[in-house]
């Protein structure tokens, strides 16, 4: 009897010490920290038109380097969050998100609407992070409740997209001039969007509409749209490599096997 109880004991003890070790460290994460955000000039964005009949919408442009822009509408909110990838290919060293180059314009009327983006006018906030899940969180506050704009820039690995929804939207991407997303063999859409276009400027445009957070994340794999066809010349040019090496090596034993078969019958005269 005492024998068990002392092995509950330890058992107890255990998992007050994992709990402390790491369901401590995880809840600390969670605290929101002040960020100090960089403010950004609202000429480095692409603002409008936004489509009719959307109320929350985040677009996302995507360059050939990593530089990612982000334009997100909020209307009649006095508070936004927003999910910010950790990139895995830079340094871990800085703690706070990299993040920066923000734009926050809007209107406090009632009657205010994202057509006409000229009547916005700066609006100040606080803002905060968490960190948990390899994403980092901004958690922005506004004095009032608002309908406006707000855009941010952010890097993330060359190629790769991903999105994690911290409210039901339509997400738009739009990709970099002369790329394409969605080949099979380089990489599916993560979901699959509900719609593509090819907008003026000839670049790419894919829409998912009324995501949310309970949906796991967004992800695109994006690369230029000929290596698919380079791809496909290449493969062609191996097996036709590959056809041309296995009719010489099955000559090659075709006159190994006769040059045989003519040795052996001399060999008998």
């Amino acid at each position: 009897m005492l024998r068990n109880i002392r092995q509950l004991n330890i058992l107890l003890i255990t998992v007050l010490l994992i709990f402390t070790l790491f369901g401590g460290g995880c809840l600390g994460n969670k605290a929101p920290e002040p960020i100090n955000l960089e403010p950004g000039d609202p000429r480095l964005y692409e603002l409008g038109p936004i489509p009719d009949h959307v109320t929350n919408l985040t677009t996302f442009f995507l360059f050939a380097n990593t530089t990612i822009k982000a334009v997100t509408t909020i209307t009649n909110t006095s508070t936004l969050d927003i999910a910010i990838p950790v990139d895995m290919s830079r340094s871990t060293a800085k703690k706070e998100p990299d993040i920066g180059d923000i734009v926050v314009i809007g209107s406090t009327s009632p009657f205010a609407h994202h057509s006409n983006p000229s009547t916005f006018s700066n609006i100040s906030f606080n803002s905060t992070y968490t960190s948990s899940q390899g994403k980092n969180t901004i958690h922005l506050h506004f004095a009032q409740t608002i309908t406006g704009l707000v855009a941010y820039s952010y890097a993330l690995e060359q190629g790769q997209f991903y999105h994690f929804p911290s409210r039901n939207e339509t997400v738009i991407v739009v990709l970099p001039e002369g790329y394409d997303a969605g080949n099979f063999i380089l990489g599916p859409l993560r979901p699959k969007p509900d719609s593509r276009s090819i907008d003026i400027d000839g670049r790419v445009r894919l829409r998912w509409d009324d995501t949310s957070p309970i949906q796991n994340y967004i992800n695109v794999k994006y690369y230029k749209s000929s290596l698919p066809t380079i791809m496909g010349i290449l493969v062609i040019i191996l097996v036709a490599a590959g056809l041309v090496t296995a009719i010489y090596f099955k000559s090659q034993i075709r006159k190994l096997r006769q040059m045989r078969e003519s040795m052996e019958s001399d060999v008998k005269k």
